[in-house]
């Protein structure tokens, strides 16, 4: 019986953001982190120097959003067949776990603050938070568009949006200070930050580790896409089935498709009619489907991957078929 092997192409990503506006981003960010650090250690401010280090995190995000945005763009090798947009997966990993690496130092500054407290300069601190409140709401709003469709972007995008938040709040400490000499607000600031920081970024980390394990693509049903695909008329089963995600709106999906008898003749047909349904319904572009297995049952959805030394044989001809969108 003929296999039909077909691969549909839709790869947005953030290619088309502006490096130059994300070089741009960069600058402006690391020169305000040296220009927080130092008001921060003048100031005595662990608040200032708590936000002077997310934004520190911020300009690596930055950095490492543009690297993955030019890496992404080079062509697939026989040795990196999906190419390299994996990067940008991995950006956002490292970028998320770096945020919550400062988290976990600022709560343990905090900790010896409000135990050991020293005067804290609240004129320094405020200044220096607006502007930071100025600078990282601009970039956030460059970052806001694409970050709703890439998950390396993203990560940048919420570096920002924290920085921006979590100024707002050195100002608020820094008021409070000002205005009373309650010195504990600075400490309490910097947990609050701490506290955004890992909501924040807990979010991105679990997504990623999804993508790296190539779990199914966020927001995906499989029961229900299974059932609309053994809706088709002529699919008579769907087993060894695997979806997942390559990068953000790549999706995979490759499974052995069991076709009624009286449809084997246009097999080919069935099999087009059920790529453009993952396509236009799921969102599922990239799909390898096989019309014979002949190491999994009937009936089983997710089929047991050989062991080593095992022998699963798929012994048919196939034709291929190259969909791009």
């Amino acid at each position: 019986m003929a296999g039909t092997h077909a691969h549909h192409h839709s790869h947005h990503h953030a290619a088309d953001l502006s490096e130059g506006r994300l070089k741009l981003s960069l600058c402006l960010t690391f020169g305000f982190v040296i220009l927080e650090a130092l008001v921060g250690l003048s100031a005595h401010s662990l608040a200032l120097l708590s936000d002077a280090g997310h934004n520190f995190t911020d300009a690596l995000a930055l950095a490492l959003a543009w690297y993955a945005l030019w890496i992404a763009r080079k062509p697939a090798t026989t040795t990196k067949t999906y190419g390299y947009h994996r990067v940008g997966i991995l950006t956002a990993l490292f970028n998320a776990v770096t945020l919550l690496v400062i988290a976990v130092l600022i709560f343990v500054e905090a900790y010896w603050l409000l135990f050991h407290p020293w005067p804290v300069e609240s004129l320094p601190m405020i200044v220096v938070a607006a502007v930071a409140v100025f600078l990282n709401t601009l970039i956030a709003l460059w970052l806001h568009g694409e970050a709703a469709h890439d998950v390396n972007v993203r990560s940048a995008f919420l570096h920002m949006v924290g920085d921006a938040l979590s100024a707002a709040a050195v100002i608020v400490a820094g008021l409070v200070i000002h205005y009373t000499g309650w010195v504990y607000a600075d400490p309490l600031v910097s947990v609050l930050i701490g506290l955004f920081i890992v909501y924040s970024s807990w979010g991105i980390v679990t997504e990623t580790i999804n993508v790296l394990l190539e779990g199914t693509p966020k927001g995906l049903d499989v029961q229900a896409m299974v059932k609309d695909m053994e809706a088709v008329p002529g699919v008579s089963d769907i087993h060894d089935l695997h979806v997942w995600t390559i990068a953000d709106g790549m999706h995979a999906l490759s499974c052995h498709l069991r076709v009624e008898e009286e449809d084997i003749p246009n097999a080919a047909g069935v099999v087009r009619e059920v790529k453009d349904l993952l396509a236009e319904r799921y969102e599922v572009r990239h799909s390898t489907i096989e019309t014979e297995c002949g190491g999994c049952e009937p009936g089983e959805l997710h089929c047991r991957m050989p062991a080593r030394h095992s022998t699963c044989s798929h012994a048919h001809a196939h034709e291929h078929s190259e969909s791009e969108r």
